[in-house]
């Protein structure tokens, strides 16, 4: 080698392979200093995976916390039937309703509908309360002796 400093100021040092600058950014090709060509970054298939897994899962949490909510437990909860002419349960709404009627299904043991009745009298229900409701029906018609169970469905009616 009839040279003794590098395009860098500094005596150039053997990788194994060629003569380098100090500061890696060229190499002696036996006629002339060539400038180092940076090996590209490839980012790997796995990598990219588990960056779309974790934006994926920000985008999930952040979707989940701040979309509305509908209200939760909207709707009939601890149903029981007490005798042939009465039957009792808790109903809450998530808006309020100043006319709210029921009709309620009655099943058997087999899940058979087996009567059905309707409120003919409205209630006034505030939004977010627990309102028990202790319901009559008709003596002179009772609830089918085969009832188990039933399902009470409310109708707004303003």
């Amino acid at each position: 080698m009839d040279f003794q400093v590098g395009p860098d100021g500094q005596p150039p040092r053997f990788d194994g392979a060629a003569w380098v600058s100090q500061d890696g950014r060229h190499f002696w090709n036996g006629g002339a200093w060539q400038p180092m060509k940076k090996p590209r970054t490839r980012i790997s298939g796995l990598v990219i995976a588990l960056g779309v897994l974790i934006v994926a899962g920000v985008a999930y949490i952040l979707f989940a916390e701040l979309s509305p909510k509908p209200f939760e437990g909207d709707g009939v909860s601890n149903a029981r039937i007490d005798s042939s002419t009465e039957i009792e349960f808790d109903y809450i709404r998530s808006t309020t309703c100043s006319n709210l009627t029921f009709e309620y299904r009655f099943y058997d043991r087999g899940s058979n509908q087996v009567d059905t009745f309707h409120d003919i009298k409205g209630d006034q229900v505030d939004a977010g309360v627990i309102h028990h409701f202790d319901s009559k029906v008709d003596p002179s018609q009772p609830i089918d002796s085969r009832a188990t169970r039933f399902v009470a469905d409310a109708t707004c009616n303003g």
